[in-house]
């Protein structure tokens, strides 16, 4: 299979870390998978006081991801990249730092109830964060390929972006 990015985009809870762990578990080639959270995650966020220094500190932490987003891509593995497009700029950083790599936007969607239920059963996110990013991840956004989480297990969401990458491969 030729070396493409899966750029996976979603709201937070929808299932994009699991879709692509299952892509690395069932995949016969290996996978590399960055997150933006192990970006934004390398703060200690119940350290970090004040509004200001908390957007700053999630403003370096996308910055990072998305200049770190075109190393990670340089090899001829599979990257999947799960990505929460909040701002049309973070979607265009992506973009451009993939821009050598054949890449496909893949959007993972799920019910805001379902969302919901999946924060807080978690207890690692923030509640009311899906609901804050719920109307405006997908704004705008055509895809190479749809699914819906609430419908579809992980292994079945990455087995689907499998065969579509085999089927592109061959096209």
């Amino acid at each position: 299979m030729k070396s493409v990015a899966v750029v996976l985009n979603g709201a937070s809870s929808a299932g994009k870390t699991s879709i692509a762990r299952a892509m690395q578990r069932i995949s016969l080639t290996p996978i590399l998978h960055a997150s933006l959270n192990t970006f934004t995650d390398m703060f200690y966020w119940p350290a970090v006081v004040g509004d200001e220094t908390r957007q700053e500190c999630h403003r370096i932490g996308v910055a990072n991801f998305h200049a770190a987003l075109s190393i990670l891509a340089a090899n001829r593995f599979i990257l999947v990249i799960d990505h929460v497009f909040e701002q049309p700029a973070w979607f265009e950083a992506c973009r451009d730092a993939l821009r050598e790599k054949q890449t496909y936007f893949i959007g993972v969607h799920c019910p805001l109830p379902i969302l919901e239920e999946r924060e807080k059963a978690r207890g690692d996110r923030k509640v009311g964060l899906a609901k804050s990013q719920f109307d405006r991840v997908h704004l705008g956004r055509t895809y190479a390929l749809e699914l819906d989480t609430s419908v579809m297990r992980a292994d079945d969401c990455a087995g689907s972006i499998l065969v579509f990458l085999t089927e592109q491969a061959k096209a």
